[in-house]
């Protein structure tokens, strides 16, 4: 993540804690400790995607509601069978103490664990996270790195399931590889813990590798990334026919962060096959801009300088567009150039109301803290079994942007009312 956008913060295990289900005064309390009780409209969050099969670049559109899918049938006509959601009827950890009939609701806690304790983008998350543990009457914490890292989170993730209740208690975590995360969860769950994913999940966790390694089926609550780059690379295709017409010829600069990064590349690999489907269009070999304004802002210029052409400049999160957006205002482009990607960080937002960007898509971070909340207690308290819960493809542009940026600069707002409310 850019330098602007990492807070400050560390302790002797080089983890940042919040205790989560708690009263607003404590919870901000300890957002101010780590430089999330400001302003909330920096939202740089990352994401992977679940789907089915793999293409060639293994990366695919799964079904339309997220789920992991089967098919079956008596075939015939070479016709497709549509695609269709499976959900095992495994019984919750809890089940020797549900009672339907007499349900108790016991005080719970869930652990959080996320890969990155200091990226903003999760401020909205914890507040979802915080709203849903009050309204239960649980408990939690999120807990991560002091900055993006993998293998710290892992130890973190092993720590928390050690403290956690056997039969009782819940994990949310974010997962990045398909190796790296397997053992700990198996390990929760072998325990009685019930495990969420939340904000990134891995193509190979599928439903059948998932039944056979865990024997359940972990639900991820956020965006399908691939088929949002292909949102974008369609929606930037339609706002250059508008804007540049129908008749130019497109030369597209694809841009990434972090060049393999499971949801980085599928975002890329989605804009890619959208919008290099179109007519008259050159799509270009993706651009790594870094994570770091300042050096996307160069790489981008160099680019641009290079190649002329270029006219739709296209990121997978929002250093790119950051970056072209200081070009588009340095060369007063804002009639020649389309501008877009993800996330809704206020310098994006502000590119919206000034020219400088076009358009961008938002992931729905909230959501993606409160609804792991709500499917673990359907799971454990109710013996509902949980399913993917996907956030889609918000795309914001100059028609809704003063909307987009009052709601981002609400969050203090919510943390107010919460403050004075629970």
């Amino acid at each position: 993540m850019p330098e602007g956008d990492r807070l400050d913060y560390s302790d002797d295990d080089g983890a940042v804690s919040i205790e989560l289900g708690v009263s607003r005064r404590k919870l901000m309390k300890q957002l101010s400790a780590v430089g999330l009780a400001g302003g909330l409209t920096s939202f740089a969050g990352c994401s992977s995607l679940r789907s089915d099969d793999a293409t060639e670049t293994e990366q695919s559109t799964p079904a339309d509601d997220g789920g992991s899918s089967d098919s079956s049938g008596q075939g015939g006509n070479d016709s497709e069978i549509p695609p269709f959601t499976r959900v095992p009827l495994v019984p919750p950890p809890t089940r020797d103490s549900l009672d339907l009939s007499e349900p108790q609701d016991p005080e719970r806690h869930m652990a959080f664990v996320v890969h990155n304790g200091t990226n903003q983008f999760f401020t909205p998350v914890i507040a979802g996270m915080n709203d849903a543990l009050n309204k239960l009457g649980w408990t939690g914490e999120f807990v991560g790195p002091n900055g993006n890292n993998q293998s710290k989170q892992v130890e973190i993730m092993n720590t928390k399931i050690s403290s956690l209740e056997a039969n009782h208690d819940l994990l949310g975590t974010t997962v990045l590889d398909a190796s790296s995360y397997a053992a700990p969860v198996k390990r929760a769950m072998d325990k009685g813990v019930t495990v969420v994913q939340y904000n990134t999940t891995v193509n190979d966790w599928d439903f059948d590798f998932m039944m056979e390694e865990f024997g359940n089926v972990l639900p991820y609550v956020g965006q399908n990334q691939f088929p949002a780059g292909n949102a974008v690379g369609i929606t930037a295709y339609e706002k250059a026919q508008e804007k540049l017409g129908s008749d130019t010829q497109l030369t597209v600069l694809p841009c990434i962060g972090v060049p393999g990064h499971p949801a980085l590349q599928a975002r890329t690999d989605g804009i890619v096959n959208a919008i290099g489907a179109q007519d008259n269009v050159e799509v270009l070999e993706q651009l790594n801009v870094s994570t770091d304004v300042s050096q996307a802002t160069t790489r981008v210029n160099d680019a641009y300088q290079a190649n002329n052409d270029i006219n739709v400049i296209l990121g997978s999160g929002f250093w790119g567009p950051a970056a072209a957006a200081k070009l588009v205002e340095n060369e007063g482009l804002q009639d020649e150039i389309i501008v877009g990607g993800f996330d809704l960080p206020e310098s994006t937002l502000n590119g919206i109301q000034n020219g400088t960007v076009t358009f961008t898509v938002g992931q729905d971070p909230y959501s993606q803290g409160f609804q792991p909340v709500m499917l673990g207690y359907e799971y454990v308290d109710r013996g509902i079994p949980m399913k993917d819960y996907i956030t889609g493809v918000e795309i914001v542009d100059e028609s809704n942007v003063e909307f987009a940026v009052q709601r981002s600069g609400s969050w203090p707002d919510l943390r107010s009312w919460q403050k004075n409310n629970y």
